[in-house]
């Protein structure tokens, strides 16, 4: 029998409760429809990373069938995990969030298909850099010194106030 790898989410479940609250500090997706929906049995790639979560922009013709622009795929069995903690499920949601843009043009403006409807990218991670290539080199970018700014103000009250873990032989960090 083939498992179903993906599970739409209940409105009404702990996930939308979580996306309600991150959707406060991302105005610019005021008008997107966000659907949530389960990943399962997720397993960690060659590297040891489990990936938490991801933000799925509809494609043209996924958007004839759905009305959602976005779907946020969840990792079900960490976010049902005791220890991921709300302040975690938290950032998750965030981070998610932080892909979703509006498309917009040279102007500034959101762009719109030919139908009227709003058109949406999704975005980059601010940064991507080995750890060991700055231990070597330090903050050989402006983006990576940004980062480090960021990091630096943000250390003096910690988001997570528990050592990271280990879920299926792979690290939550």
């Amino acid at each position: 029998m083939k498992k179903i790898n993906f599970e739409l989410i209940d409105l009404e479940a702990e996930p939308y409760e979580v996306l309600a609250k991150m959707r406060r500090h991302h105005d610019e997706l005021a008008d997107a429809n966000i659907a949530l929906a389960w990943q399962k049995n997720v397993k960690p790639d060659k590297d040891g990373h489990l990936v938490l979560g991801k933000c799925i922009k509809a494609t043209d013709l996924q958007k004839e069938f759905m009305i959602y622009d976005f779907v946020i795929l969840l990792n079900q069995m960490v976010w049902e995990d005791l220890e991921f903690t709300m302040d975690q499920k938290s950032a998750l949601m965030d981070h998610e969030l932080c892909h979703a843009a509006p498309s917009e043009d040279d102007e500034g403006a959101q762009k719109c298909d030919e139908r009227q409807r709003r058109v949406w990218r999704t975005r980059k991670h601010d940064i991507e850099e080995f750890q060991a290539v700055v231990a070597r080199h330090g903050c050989y970018k402006r983006d990576l010194e940004r980062f480090a700014e960021a990091l630096a103000k943000k250390r003096k009250t910690p988001l997570f106030n528990t050592p990271s873990k280990e879920i299926d032989g792979a690290r939550l960090q």
